[in-house]
């Protein structure tokens, strides 16, 4: 994460084959309205359950968007040697015609070993397990199915990046 204007930011790259699913993505990710919207959640939580809780501001994402595999190692790769790498990379398992999700995060794993992986896939052909194998370490991985919420998928990325 970084900091901007007492703003922090969770800097973010997707990829997926799906230009739909990329937008989707955008919006959730990154649409001020949502951020608003869980703004107005979480205080309404604190008033209701704990009036002593603090409402901390949530991070904002810095979105950066591939619609292949390859070019999210090429846009990892160039982060990391700027000096500047992902705090989370989200990866459709099945990006046809290009390498797949699996050996895109095995690639950026290799570039990052810190980044936190997830994978997000309509098909469950890759089983959690090997996926583990091939992209270690498994407490850096993360694996979510089609349809998702994302909305939801937004604020576990909150999580996964703020948690050690």
């Amino acid at each position: 994460m970084y900091t901007k204007h007492d703003q922090e930011y969770i800097k973010l790259l997707v990829a997926d084959d799906d230009e739909r699913v990329l937008e989707c993505y955008q919006k959730a990710f990154g649409d001020e309205e949502q951020t608003n919207q869980m703004k107005a959640l979480d205080a309404l939580a604190a008033e209701l359950f704990d009036t002593t809780r603090d409402i901390k501001v949530r991070p904002k994402f810095d979105i950066v968007a591939c619609s292949q595999g390859a070019d999210a190692i090429k846009v990892a790769k160039a982060a990391a040697e700027a000096g500047k790498p992902f705090d989370a990379v989200i990866l459709d398992v099945r990006m046809p015609p290009g390498i797949d999700g699996v050996e895109a995060g095995s690639q950026i794993r290799r570039i990052d070993p810190d980044v936190k992986i997830v994978f997000v896939t309509g098909f469950s052909d890759v089983p959690f397990e090997e996926l583990q194998k091939r992209v270690p370490p498994p407490n850096h991985l993360h694996y979510f199915n089609k349809p998702l919420s994302f909305t939801k998928l937004a604020e576990d990325v909150v999580t996964m990046v703020s948690t050690p």
